[in-house]
């Protein structure tokens, strides 16, 4: 075959395909004009260490959160004035939040729920009083004027110490059954701020009947879900013997602080409890319930206000035959064992109820336990000190397990701290998103009256940081005074999580040698900064994207971090290469002949609108789109709606040479971005009209660091959409100079599945690294044309119909551009995210035997807590690879680095049926074995769980040494446009599917494709024809095209493509 043959040279065809790139590099997209005019302009350079930037940014969050501290504030000063004026004349008026009329209520974007914003309501615990205090609707006006003056504040609320949550503004939230408020972590951890070190123990003896048993499980249950992060806690069950959840195995030893993994785990332990036949071990259970405190206080900086409590639910029945010794055992273990720790352990006991009947003596034995009366079992006290006395609570089936058990913490001493409490991110159970809450107590004089509480989003209280933009040098995170990470660039959005991220330390973002010490320092220094020098070989794929200087052994870090004054946060900058200057353009006027034209259509309402697929859209000139990266407030600018008004102010500052018109609220660099970008404008235009390809672009788009869009056809874009987290742009900085190649992926704007060309722009062409890029440009082609590409260039391809013999492109990790299996009608396969190792195995068998061509790498995702395994080719292959020396017979390829790209094209001449496999797994992309990874073992890429050691958030040591991934590529949301809009207008391009009567003209044209394959998805058409995608998706008649709907009646709902996958499989993004 002609693969074989000696004159066949695969690098010479390489050749061919790269002048091709660089052909649509130049002409069509504009990278060279564009890179001529960016070396033309006028940059200003600045140095920094990130010291003076973090003072700024500190203040700005230290500013916000001081919002939120007035607002709990002035809530709190409301209730305690209440309260005096309810001692002379109670307020008691009941607001049901069950029973408010739908017509009172409205959609609001900020809650994401029905509200009404001008009263509050109430819901009630079992046990409220019909006299209780209720400041509600003394409240309302307050409340209402908090929310009118402070962006991102969420809910509002009081909860009383008798059992009334008040909430503002109204919304029908938890109407079925009661709502208990008082056993939440947030009202715990506020009336009781001091950590608590917990150990729950579960009686499951043969004496503890199933209805029980149940009661205690509940009861267990209901502790772990009032404690928190600040808490540590154990689970123990004892019958015959003592167990401890085995779903960590540090529980078997230490207290873990009480995270939502922790609580998840230990809930599901205690779900597994059956009663067994063997009779309790009291002792043995408080042996191991002290065994744990302790070694938990030995392990760990001891708090002087550390509450210890055990918890033991029990039916309190001793064996028959040894009755007073089991008795008098149990007590003097508990007798020895809290003498070692001072005494300081409380005991509660809750003694479960078997169908009404009370045995006295197992009560009054509970009680001796809570009360640790051991003298009255003649043990001896070994110290003076005096205990801490419990109490013994009964429950039966009846109990509200809320409000007793709920409320164990009133046993604890209440030391009147009245300080602001800050929760951890959690997800809102009212609206949606992630949020925090600012919280503090209420007192009259000594008398708790309860808690006022105000959600914050998160998504605002971090967009400082999430956005962060300062230089290409920099970036920030933002963690808690133990080290936790709130925020960081490798996590996703908070604005599109819905659950928090894994609570773990700093430690594992920043993972690189000697960042220890740094650690230790931004953690006792409230203000500091310190440079580190970090290997090349040990780096962090975000330090690698911001270098300015390459080709040394090792580069600097700066960290400048300062604590966030009033919280318990510490914010820090960090700053690669903190020695070489940044460059930032300087003053720019834009182009005279080209006009802003702002991305709203819809509001402009734009004469010459037409549609662009699925894509309100216009030819007479590139939109802007500004993305929330771009604006001083991107919360605000996420949750508000954009008016006319604001598009003409933004239009009018982004066009204003004379600069004396007031910027509307964006960042600083942002017109400047938007000036150099439109230099592009006129070549797009002229591509457009003359350009023999345009019936394969999609698209032409340009995006900058600030999120600044610009993009021909001029198009409307959802407002959620970030151009610098998409593959394309990732691509394009970790490509510098190079021509990227990304896809297929499903086309945002209606296109079916597109390949993207993207391309960094430098601030000089003799600067090319990551770290000088000022602007990546990407076009869009249909997936198609890459594999006429193919076809026309190299006329081997063509031999046999891509079936023996087959030609494929794949970029630098493996994932296939173009390949026969990807055009295929009857494949079925998806088109997305295919790589080498699922489409040819023996290729990939072959290639891992050249250890120096591709690695096989890990990496830890905290955003969903897994491992990722992804491969990486090295894009300096020099020459070609081939198995016609050795290997199977069956199969021949050879395989060669497409110069100027980050690609690689391949051939593969078949024989006879190879059995080479690579191991996937077809449902989901767990990896087949996850306790190891051979670097020459064939596999998917594929993912397995990050396992953490719940007791100290630390990672597991085989773990340890993976670097955090790279940002995840988002998952992106579609905009239903107007129905009626749909109808009115056209296509904006019209292909003419319908009058292409050869394969040749309508494969790979915009919007066509060649039916030949019947609605069964089998049969061959006898006559195969040229249609729109809608008719025949992929060339099977009536498919059903990937988008949720094509006809449009989707509603006002956001569809995100994630239904379809369109979001890259794992960290690859």
């Amino acid at each position: 075959g002609a693969v074989a043959d000696a004159d066949f040279s695969i690098l010479d065809e390489a050749q061919v395909l790269a002048s091709q790139m660089r052909r649509l590099a130049a002409e069509e997209l504009g990278v060279v004009t564009m890179q001529r005019i960016f070396n033309s302009f006028v940059y200003t350079e600045k140095i920094s260490n990130g010291e003076s930037e973090v003072q700024q940014l500190a203040k700005k969050i230290r500013e916000k959160f001081n919002r939120y501290l007035d607002v709990v504030n002035r809530n709190k000063q409301v209730v305690e004035a209440s309260y005096t004026a309810h001692l002379t004349s109670p307020l008691t008026a009941i607001q049901d939040c069950c029973t408010i009329p739908p017509s009172m209520m409205e959609f609001d974007g900020n809650f994401n729920t029905n509200v009404s914003r001008t009263i509050s309501c109430d819901r009630l615990s079992t046990t409220v009083n019909s006299r209780a205090f209720n400041p509600g609707r003394d409240l309302n006006s307050v409340l209402a004027d908090n929310l009118k003056s402070n962006p991102g504040i969420k809910w509002q609320y009081f909860s009383s110490e008798e059992g009334i949550f008040t909430v503002f503004p109204a919304h029908k939230f938890r109407c079925k059954g009661s709502y208990e408020h008082r056993s939440r972590p947030i009202y715990v951890s506020t009336v009781r701020p001091q950590s608590k070190h917990i150990v729950v123990i579960l009686d499951h003896g043969a004496s503890v009947t199933d209805t029980q048993l149940q009661i205690a499980k509940d009861a267990a249950r209901v502790i772990l879900s009032a404690i928190d992060e600040h808490d540590k806690i154990s689970v123990l069950t004892v019958a015959d013997t003592v167990r401890t959840c085995s779903l960590d195995q540090c529980y078997k030893t230490f207290l873990s602080p009480a995270t939502s993994e922790t609580k998840r785990k230990m809930s599901t332990f205690v779900s597994g409890v059956k009663s067994l036949d063997s009779p309790t071990q009291h002792a043995v259970g408080f042996q191991k319930a002290f065994q744990l405190i302790r070694s938990t206080n030995n392990n760990t900086k001891f708090q002087a206000n550390t509450d210890m409590v055990i918890i033991y639910l029990s039916a309190g029945i001793t064996s028959k035959d040894s009755s007073e010794e089991d008795k008098k055992a149990t007590l003097r273990v508990i007798n020895e064992e809290n003498s070692f720790l001072n005494n300081s352990v409380m005991i509660l006991t809750y003694a479960l109820m078997n169908d009404g009947v009370t045995g006295l003596k197992e009560l009054a034995f509970l009680r001796d336990l809570a009360e640790q009366n051991s003298g009255k079992y003649g043990v001896l006290d070994r110290t003076a000190l005096p205990v801490i006395k419990g109490s013994m609570m009964v429950l039966n089936q009846l109990s509200n397990l809320e409000t007793t058990v709920g409320r164990f913490y009133t046993n604890l001493p209440n030391r009147m701290i009245d300080e602001a409490v800050f929760s951890l991110p959690f997800s809102d159970e009212m609206g949606d998103g992630l949020i925090m809450t600012v919280s503090k107590p209420c007192y009259f004089g000594n008398l708790l009256l309860g808690i006022v509480g105000v959600d914050v989003n998160l998504a605002y209280i971090l967009e400082d940081v999430t956005y962060y933009q300062d230089s290409l040098a920099s970036y920030t995170f933002l963690i808690d005074d133990k080290g936790y990470t709130l925020m960081h660039p490798s996590l996703t959005r908070p604005y599109l999580l819905s659950e928090p991220p894994l609570h773990t330390d700093i430690i594992h973002y920043e993972n690189i040698p000697k960042f220890e010490l740094v650690r230790q320092n931004i953690l006792s220094l409230p203000l500091g900064s310190q440079i580190i020098a970090v290997p090349v070989n040990s780096s962090l794929s975000w330090h690698i994207n911001k270098l300015r200087a390459t080709g040394k052994e090792a580069y600097n870090v700066s960290y400048a971090w300062k604590m966030v004054q009033d919280t318990s946060f510490i914010l820090c900058i960090v700053v690669i290469q903190p020695e070489i200057p940044v460059k930032q353009l300087k003053n720019l006027n834009t182009v005279p002949s080209s006009k802003l034209l702002y991305h709203r259509l819809d509001l402009l309402g734009q004469p010459s609108a037409c549609l662009h697929f699925k894509q309100l859209a216009t030819l007479e000139s590139p939109t802007v789109m500004l993305s929330a990266g771009s604006f001083s407030s991107p919360y605000e600018h996420l949750s508000q709606p954009e008016t006319k008004r604001m598009v003409e102010h933004y239009t009018a500052y982004l066009s204003d040479n004379t600069r004396l018109i007031a910027n509307p609220g964006l960042k600083f660099s942002v017109r400047n971005e938007v000036m150099a970008t439109s230099h592009v404008t006129d070549e797009w235009m002229t591509q457009m009209e003359m350009s023999s390809l345009n019936t394969y672009i999609v698209r032409r788009y340009i995006a900058t660091p600030n999120g600044v869009l610009r993009i021909y056809p001029g198009s409307l874009m959802d407002k959620a959409f970030d151009p610098t987290r998409r593959q394309w742009y990732l691509h394009a900085v970790a490509n510098p100079g190079l021509i990227s190649l990304t896809g297929p992926y499903l086309d945002v704007g209606g296109a079916g599945y597109v390949v993207t060309i993207s391309h960094t722009i430098h601030s000089s062409s003799t600067q090319l690294s990551s770290g000088h890029t000022v602007a990546v440009m990407g076009i869009d082609f249909t997936l198609r044309y890459f594999y006429k590409v193919l076809m026309d260039l190299l006329p081997v391809c063509n031999q046999d119909g891509g079936n023996k013999i087959r030609c494929f492109i794949m970029e630098d990790r493996g994932y296939l551009v173009a390949h026969p299996t990807l055009i295929d009608p009857k494949g079925h396969a998806p088109v997305e995210q295919q790589h080498i190792t699922h489409k040819e195995p023996l290729v990939a068998n072959d290639i891992l035997n050249h250890p120096n061509f591709v690695k096989k790498n890990l990496c830890n995702s905290f955003s969903d807590r897994t491992v990722q395994r992804f491969y990486k080719f090295n894009t300096s292959l020099v020459g070609d690879l081939t198995n016609l020396v050795h290997g199977s017979h069956c199969s021949k390829y050879r395989l060669a680095r497409i110069p100027g790209t980050n690609a690689f094209v391949g051939i593969v001449n078949e024989t006879c049926d190879s059995l080479a496999f690579c191991a996937c797994s077809m449902v989901d992309r767990l990896c087949l074995n996850c306790h190891r990874m051979e670097q020459n073992e064939c596999e998917c890429p594929c993912e397995c769980p990050l396992e953490v050691n719940e007791c100290t958030g630390n990672l597991t040591n085989a773990e340890n040494r993976n670097p955090s991934c790279e940002v995840h590529q988002e998952p992106v949301t579609y905009t239903a446009l107007d129905p009626g809009l749909q109808d009115a207008l056209h296509q904006c391009v019209n292909s003419r599917c319908s009058q292409r009567m050869e394969s040749g003209d309508c494969f790979g044209v915009l919007d066509c494709e060649w039916c030949m394959v019947d609605s069964d998805g089998k049969t061959h058409l006898d006559k195969s024809y040229c249609a729109p995608q809608k008719e025949c998706f992929g060339g099977i008649v009536g498919a059903k095209s990937p988008y949720v709907d094509d006809m449009g009646a989707i509603g006002d709902e956001v569809v995100t493509l994630n239904m379809i996958k369109s979001a890259p499989v794992g960290p690859v993004a």
